[in-house]
């Protein structure tokens, strides 16, 4: 596994822990279809699932999100833990704010206040050295 690979798990465990949280967005809004109406007329939920398997599906979602969520902080504080043994505050800074916190690199450029493609060619250095040193 490469130094990107190990370091981009976070962005991918986050992004599947935001998937499922729409997906219960999504289920939330199917539960909340009523069934109405008068003796002529029926309405129904436009995939016929009812309320309780809904709101287990919910359940088994939050579940799984919970047991994600756990992952996703162990694995920040090791991947964390790992960026500081880095003896360049540079690189430090640089890893933690894209990995762990997400940041765009011309978002960090502008914090560094370094131009876009300086902090490119020190994201490809800080990787490098991540590599070698750490895994």
């Amino acid at each position: 596994m490469t130094a990107k690979e190990y370091l981009s798990q976070v962005r991918t465990i986050d992004i599947e822990i935001n998937t499922k949280l729409h997906e219960i967005e999504e289920l939330k809004q199917r539960s909340l279809c009523v069934r109405s109406g008068t003796i002529s007329e029926r309405v129904q939920c436009s995939n016929g699932n009812s309320a309780n398997k809904i709101i287990d599906k919910i359940i088994d979602l939050e579940n799984l999100i919970n047991r994600e969520i756990d992952k996703l902080v162990d694995l920040k504080a090791e991947i964390h833990n790992r960026i500081m043994q880095l003896n360049d505050s540079r690189y430090r800074i640089l890893l933690i704010e894209h990995y762990i916190n997400g940041r765009t690199l011309e978002h960090i450029a502008e914090s560094m206040r370094c131009s876009d493609r300086h902090v490119r060619r020190l994201h490809g250095h800080a990787l490098q050295v991540f590599q070698k040193k750490l895994i």
